[in-house]
């Protein structure tokens, strides 16, 4: 850690000031072999090439795999059925290259999602114009004084009622909890909730003090059972079935903290839904390489697989709903996955490895089988062998051992967070010795602090802890100034 900088008359009156957040332990390795042979190569050619860290690239590729592989399965354990939905939050700071390991992830995607809009658009024109004279007719139809009403509904029979497209989107990036329930509704029943700015989701209208217990509520639905109620004035309330919602959000570590601290998104078992990793930032180790991704091998039987998942049909009932078989575990499969089982629930009990992270660790038996069930799917396998569960046990492993390290360092309460912004911002508008009115403060500092009384409460929070101490100014009766750097 650098050393504080402090002007000399701090340094005689005043004692270091205390830290507003502790040092993270370093992460623990991402076991990328544990993605398999395509996962794993794509992802070890991906870090080669674009330089990220090899568990941010990690969390892409399985988010993506996880996906396409979504709506063609479910998980079954003596008759308890589980979708393969997962949910990945993946911490890293600005220039990480977040956006290239996700546009790169992703491609396959966007591209077929493109392809089918431009059908859209066609076929929605197409089905607009024949709704026009589905509708014309069916005035006339009503109209005729000559037919009887038992006429009349046999007359609209004889017509055929347009059916109209269904949107093929499969990525949203910054929906409300409305707009999931009506993409899941109007469009494809699987979908991915994917941003590689997590930040615009997390501070957005979806995640605001009055919509977040909703948005958390119907997220943790859909990954439980694949199912929401909407419930609306006038039409459009029901409930719904047979949806698929995978998430895949990229944060600023300041942001991700503030989520991690959030008691709602614990206690409501959000948290305990998400699969988070914080790598080790690789920036200034990078050097640029002269490959084309696109054209390696690796990449390519990457693409080749996810393409195939694409293009398979999905099993889609006629309500709109999807069906998909259950994939079962093998013998030695089940038998690995009990041991599994146990050996996690004894470490939840009395002083237990895992007892700070039980919500998360009592679902890792769930997050196996499903992110082993979403291997099977994606290697083309008709069951759930062994290896999938072993392999699935590693990455569980190391999300419980992040969950470990992040979880503690996320109950620092918000306030301080909050605490470290202001510092952040009076680092950057004033230099030490040099007094700044409260009022400019709340006026120009933060959003959060725009106000008197909540300017003053984390101005007192940093005087407190040392890094600021009240002042004389010649215009203000309030004023503060920065005693450490």
């Amino acid at each position: 850690m650098s050393k504080i900088a402090r002007p000399d008359w701090a340094k005689e009156r005043l004692p270091d000031p205390l830290p507003l957040s502790r040092e993270l332990d370093p992460p623990t390795p991402y076991p990328v072999e544990a993605l398999g042979p395509i996962g794993a190569g794509v992802v070890q050619k991906m870090h080669e090439i674009i330089q990220a860290p090899v568990a941010l690239i990690g969390q892409s590729i399985l988010a993506a795999m996880n996906q396409v592989a979504q709506p063609h399965a479910n998980v079954i354990v003596d008759g308890r059925v589980s979708p393969l939905s997962e949910f990945f939050l993946t911490l890293g700071e600005s220039g990480e290259r977040k956006s290239a390991a996700d546009s790169w992830a992703l491609a396959g995607v966007r591209v077929r999602q493109r392809i089918l809009m431009q059908k859209f658009v066609v076929n929605r024109e197409i089905y607009e114009k024949s709704a026009e004279i589905y509708e014309a007719a069916a005035k006339r139809i009503l109209a005729d004084r000559k037919l009887s009403a038992e006429a009349k509904q046999a007359k609209l029979g004889e017509i055929e009622k347009p059916k109209a497209p269904v949107m093929p989107l499969f990525i949203v990036s910054e929906p409300s909890t409305e707009a999931i329930h009506r993409q899941l509704i109007v469009g494809l029943p699987s979908l991915g909730l994917v941003n590689d700015e997590g930040g615009q989701f997390l501070g957005g209208y979806a995640m605001s003090a009055e919509k977040r217990l909703g948005t958390l509520t119907t997220l943790s639905r859909l990954w439980d059972r694949g199912e929401f109620d909407r419930v609306r004035v006038g039409d459009g309330s029901g409930s719904y079935y047979g949806r698929r919602l995978n998430l895949h959000l990229m944060v600023q570590p300041a942001v991700a903290a503030l989520l991690l601290a959030d008691p709602l998104a614990r206690e409501q078992g959000f948290l305990a839904r998400c699969l988070v990793s914080y790598p080790r930032s690789t920036a200034g180790q990078r050097k640029y390489v002269e490959t084309d991704l696109g054209r390696t091998p690796e990449y390519r039987a990457y693409t080749d697989r996810m393409d195939t998942l694409l293009e398979q049909e999905w099993p889609v009932t006629d309500n709109h709903e999807l069906d998909p078989p259950n994939i079962v575990l093998t013998p030695s499969a089940k038998r690995a996955w009990i041991t599994l089982y146990n050996d996690i629930e004894k470490a939840l009990g009395g002083d237990g490895d895992l007892v700070p992270i039980r919500s998360l660790a009592s679902k890792a038996p769930e997050h196996i089988t499903r992110v082993a069930g979403t291997f099977a799917v994606f290697e083309g396998d008709s069951g759930i062998h062994e290896g999938h569960i072993d392999r699935a046990a590693l990455l569980i492993q190391h999300y419980l051992a992040e969950a470990i390290r992040l979880w503690g360092a996320g109950q620092v309460s918000a306030e301080l967070h909050l605490a470290q912004e202001v510092l952040n911002w009076l680092r950057d508008k004033m230099g030490p010795g040099r007094a700044i009115p409260l009022a400019n403060i709340y006026r120009n500092g933060p959003a959060a602090i725009r106000s008197a009384s909540a300017a003053r409460k984390i101005m007192q929070l940093l005087e407190h802890h040392g890094w600021v101490a009240a002042a004389e100014h010649p215009s203000a009766r309030e004023a503060y100034v920065l005693v450490a750097l």
